[in-house]
């Protein structure tokens, strides 16, 4: 097995005036070979590709890989993005396709049996924070039975906050069928969610806080 190639972003390089450089000067720089620069673009969209990652994929400690591939997706095919201006839309494209891929994955390692769920083994559980931890993994087996684009609009619009427009770009549909399987996603988590105690007791004080402000 080829290990998996680490990156990071550099550390102790003087990146000032890169960092007030648009985001098509920024790629401009890195497909030029400019490590620097991929450091200031790893520093400006880092946390909401991992949003990203993390909100379709759920806790994993495998998360962190994914969000590398990312970024390594992107430093080598720098050169071929047209619209460097647009780089905020490319991450979040190619983090949904990241995102997407592992998903379909873990789908068949479930269909031949290579393990129990499909799911890696969890991450400890602390016991002061075992409540919310419950209702995460509860949101995360009603996800599970959604289609993977179905998902995909709901973890972008509600998780990340993404506009209807940024989620058609990222799913590379219209944003008539964003706002059609955003509903769709939004009726078949609430009927779902019955299924789940934890989740359905949240989304219910969650819905008599909002309806006593």
């Amino acid at each position: 097995m080829i290990p998996k190639r680490t990156i990071s972003a550099p550390a102790g390089l003087a990146r000032f005036p890169q960092e007030r450089l648009s985001d098509a000067q920024l790629v401009h720089e890195v497909a030029s070979g400019d490590r620097s620069a991929f450091g200031v673009i790893w520093d400006r969209y880092g946390k909401l590709v991992r949003g990203v990652v993390f909100g379709a994929i759920g806790p994993d400690s495998m998360n962190e890989d994914l969000v590398q591939d990312v970024f390594l997706a992107f430093f080598r095919g720098a050169r071929s993005i047209q619209d460097g201006a647009a780089l905020r839309a490319y991450l979040v494209g190619v983090a949904v396709r990241t995102a997407t891929s592992e998903l379909r994955r873990r789908k068949v390692r479930r269909w031949v049996g290579l393990s129990s769920t499909g799911e890696l083994p969890e991450l400890p559980v602390l016991a002061e924070d075992s409540e919310g931890r419950q209702t995460l993994r509860a949101l995360y087996r009603v996800l599970d039975q959604l289609s993977d684009r179905r998902r995909m609009v709901f973890v972008l619009r509600h998780v990340q906050g993404l506009e209807l427009l940024e989620i058609a770009a990222a799913l590379e549909i219209s944003e008539s069928t964003v706002r059609r399987e955003l509903g769709k996603a939004q009726l078949q988590l609430a009927a779902l969610a019955k299924r789940e105690p934890a989740l359905d007791e949240y989304l219910n004080l969650r819905d008599a806080a909002r309806g006593a402000q």
